[in-house]
């Protein structure tokens, strides 16, 4: 049996002796979007965190069949362990193009020029707006851009932590139109989320995250039909 694209077993995570993170379990394939949903406090940037190599973690954890235990944050950044932080975390004062080669900063390889067009692609304001200062853009117009500048990093996973925030529910439609159409272009995403609905529109699998504990995994098709989670987070349909 082949092994998950990321393979995390028992892992344990916090902050010095405060532990957030609880014996979780979770995987994610290739041409997947998978979903780790929950509330505000559940433990989910901390898991992303723990897999970005931020804090120290125990348990298994491996991607692409290598152990990330040891790796510094940018040994995991380098090997395509790629997020997109809650907040966006723009660069406010440099453009939007300036912002987007942040990205591939790191980068050796001749593919930069066509990651630019492949950004502008997905994102065709983001070419309107290249000379445009980041920081006076709108929420949805930099969330797009913090999208980009991990695109631009060429990620083997893309992980993204709470997209929604803060956005209008038409910017979020496009957004996860645009999450498809990464997918499709064999990216695969571990989507970070509080708006279950949002998560469980694009996901194929999903986990329920309560208190740093998965609680409930599954298909999102069978995660929509279970009593627990429709009360708890979908409620009761009209």
């Amino acid at each position: 049996m082949t092994e998950p694209l990321l393979n995390i077993q028992n892992l344990t995570a916090g902050y010095g002796a405060v532990p957030v993170l609880f014996d979780l379990t979770l995987s994610v394939n290739a041409g997947e979007i998978v979903a780790m949903v929950g509330s505000n406090g559940a433990g989910k940037t901390t898991l992303l965190r723990a897999i970005s190599r931020v804090i120290p973690a125990k348990g298994t954890l491996r991607f692409m069949g290598e152990d990330l235990g040891p790796l510094p944050p940018e040994g995991a950044f380098t090997r395509g362990l790629v997020q997109v932080p809650e907040g966006r975390q723009l660069f406010h004062h440099m453009t939007v193009e300036e912002n987007l080669a942040m990205g591939a900063h790191l980068r050796r390889d001749p593919g930069v020029a066509a990651s630019f067009e492949r950004v502008y692609s997905l994102f065709p304001k983001l070419k309107e707006r290249r000379k445009q200062l980041a920081g006076n853009m709108s929420g949805g117009e930099q969330q797009m851009c913090a999208m980009g500048r991990a695109l631009m990093a060429n990620p083997k996973l893309l992980m993204i932590d709470e997209m929604s925030l803060g956005l209008a529910p038409v910017i979020v439609d496009d957004l996860l139109a645009i999450l498809v159409d990464i997918r499709a272009a064999g990216i695969p995403v571990l989507l970070v989320e509080q708006d279950v609905f949002a998560a469980f529109s694009v996901a194929d699998r999903a986990y329920v995250m309560e208190t740093g504990r998965v609680v409930r995994e599954g298909a999102v098709a069978d995660l929509k039909n279970d009593p627990a989670v429709v009360d708890a987070y979908l409620g009761v349909a009209d």
